[in-house]
């Protein structure tokens, strides 16, 4: 049996501990980077608040207002699948996204949960997004459209300023897009 050795050896190598380590390198757990994005902005469309409402609730014409949504599913009753694209600089990145609607409250609140994994790169977004409406006056609704989306992985690790900036050039483009959208949409008061 060998000798257990001096406190005042321990600092030296040990052969076979080095080799345990260096077999379980790949295994080792990386640091995960996380790159939190909060963007916000409102809108007054020439519409009352129903027909507003009614407009964002439905799905299909909702995401035909987001920069970069296609092919939207839904896989059960307020539960879709879509995929989100997006250039930031020179990258082209892709989500195949679900999206969970989790509050309803007409004709003023809808917020969603909004999870996936990119395609093409290591990473993940979780997000959360809410749209809320009020009267601004008749046949007038603000729409407050808020995001919370958090990157994980190689996309955390992307220049923040950068994706900051196209996150807010993106939630700009999908309020021009959404109150472009509804004042094309027949009311009772246009018809």
């Amino acid at each position: 049996m060998a000798k257990l050795q001096s406190r005042r050896h321990i600092s030296a190598p040990i052969p076979w501990f080095e080799k345990f380590l260096h077999l379980c390198q790949p295994l080792r757990i990386r640091q995960v980077k996380l790159m939190a994005l909060q963007t916000s902005g409102q809108v007054r469309v020439d519409a009352d608040r129903a027909t507003s409402f009614a407009f964002v609730g439905d799905p299909v014409r909702l995401a035909q207002c987001i920069p970069g949504c296609r092919d939207l599913s839904e896989l059960s009753p307020g539960r879709y699948s879509a995929v989100l694209t997006n250039e930031v600089a020179f990258l082209t990145l892709s989500f195949k996204v679900i999206v969970e609607v989790v509050k309803v409250e007409p004709p003023s609140t809808i917020e969603a949960k909004i999870t996936g994994e990119a395609i093409g790169l290591v990473g993940r977004v979780a997000a959360s997004a809410g749209l809320q409406l009020s009267e601004a006056a008749p046949n007038q609704t603000d729409i407050r459209y808020t995001a919370n989306v958090g990157l994980t992985g190689k996309l955390g690790g992307l220049g923040e300023p950068v994706l900051r900036a196209k996150s807010a050039a993106v939630a700009r483009e999908f309020g021009v897009n959404l109150k472009a959208a509804i004042e094309k949409t027949p009311t009772k008061a246009r018809v």
